[in-house]
């Protein structure tokens, strides 16, 4: 670790909504870690299952906080009012961090005072299998990763992520969007101080059925909404404007893959023919293409 005079108090951000089954690894992951100087505040949504019991097994340990459930953006933005860390970080219920993982970011952004935010890839965990592709073959500082989290051309996750608490603060997750709004309040983040990119994963994402990624009936409700979220949006002043259409393609071809995947043939063709409409090239991506034609059938 990087010396310091002072220890850096570190707030780990856990919502929660009946993961009950879940939570104790993501608590226990965060209280074993190698740097000890954290704040763990669970933030439990109005859960219908246990999860309360077992948040307070935990005692003093963690600070746990109970609310009625109003979605994930309110529980995390609960988190981001109640952090007193120097530092904060968020980490879903269902994932998991490294036992270095703060240790790791922490250092980062001790060496790199220029960036306001450190990313790290992530294991991706389905069943027992763990595995890690990174995207960039080094370690990165940038301003532009803004751009890069719009185009989808890097896997991002929230339990990725430490940033500096002056900057976590001034931005809050949209309320009305479940599936995206880490993208709207990571963009922000992202837009105002350089990045800076770790290959080192320090964190692990868990798929499984029930997880608020797959949600069918709100990818239905919310369809590709959260493209005139991002980009109407005066915040950016029009800085981003060129990439609505590249990010709205895209966002509809991702609505195809789930959907084709639960089954959902015809909302998926229009999704497809949608992307299409807005970016012919994204015909050329031949594994979507050969999903749309077995949709029509």
């Amino acid at each position: 670790m990087t010396e310091k005079t002072e220890t850096p108090l570190v707030s780990i951000i856990i919502p929660t909504y009946n993961y009950a089954g879940y939570l104790p690894r993501a608590i226990q992951s965060c209280l074993d870690q190698s740097y000890k100087s954290l704040e763990i505040i669970v933030i439990d949504d109005g859960s219908t299952d246990n999860t309360k019991e077992v948040a307070e097994r935990y005692g003093n340990s963690i600070s746990y906080i109970r609310q009625g459930n109003s979605g994930v953006s309110s529980a995390r933005n609960r988190g981001l009012k109640e952090a007193a860390g120097d530092f904060i970080a968020f980490l879903d219920a269902d994932d998991y961090l490294t036992e270095n993982a703060v240790e790791i970011r922490l250092d980062a952004l001790l060496r790199k005072p220029l960036a306001g935010t450190v990313i790290t890839e992530t294991y991706s965990k389905k069943g027992s299998d763990l595995y890690c592709k990174p995207r960039f073959k080094t370690d990165i500082l940038s301003d532009k990763f803004y751009e890069d989290l719009l185009m989808g051309r890097f896997p991002f996750g929230t339990c990725a992520a430490m940033m500096h608490s002056r900057i976590a603060k001034q931005f809050r997750f949209p309320s009305g969007i479940s599936n995206g709004e880490d993208i709207v309040y990571f963009l922000k983040i992202f837009f105002i101080a350089p990045v800076y990119y770790l290959t080192e994963p320090t964190a692990v994402t868990v798929w499984h059925s029930d997880s608020l990624r797959h949600n069918i009936e709100e990818l239905k409700r919310q369809g590709v909404s959260l493209a005139q979220v991002i980009f109407d949006d005066p915040f950016y002043g029009g800085t981003i404007e060129h990439l609505r259409k590249d990010f709205t393609a895209n966002r509809h071809m991702e609505l195809f893959r789930k959907f084709y995947l639960n089954d959902k043939k015809k909302i998926a063709r229009e999704h497809y023919r949608k992307a299409i409409s807005l970016k012919p090239d994204r015909i050329f991506k031949i594994d979507y293409l050969i999903k749309f034609i077995k949709a029509c059938f």
